[in-house]
């Protein structure tokens, strides 16, 4: 397998832009690599976003669910003599 040399941000506005302009029909080529590497950055986002979304969930409590359980509990022991 031969190593390709890694393209900047320069050569690929180079390829995107001539001296007609903006070109209108752009080819982009993933290798299998490039694309492992987008499914697993993907990947680790998605378990990124639940992990963080189940510690805000459980590290703030819920002050109108914390308020309607203490109301129950009030309710409870006015109906239990």
């Amino acid at each position: 397998m031969s190593e390709q040399a890694k393209k900047g941000i320069k050569e690929y506005l180079d390829a995107l832009v001539d001296k007609e302009g903006l070109r209108t029909e752009v080819k982009i080529t993933l290798t299998d690599e490039t694309l492992w590497k987008i499914v697993a950055a993907l990947l680790g986002v998605g378990v990124g976003i639940v992990f963080i979304a189940h510690l805000v969930k459980n590290m703030f409590p819920n002050r109108q669910m914390a308020l309607n359980n203490q109301l129950l509990e009030d309710i409870k022991k006015a109906l239990n003599p």
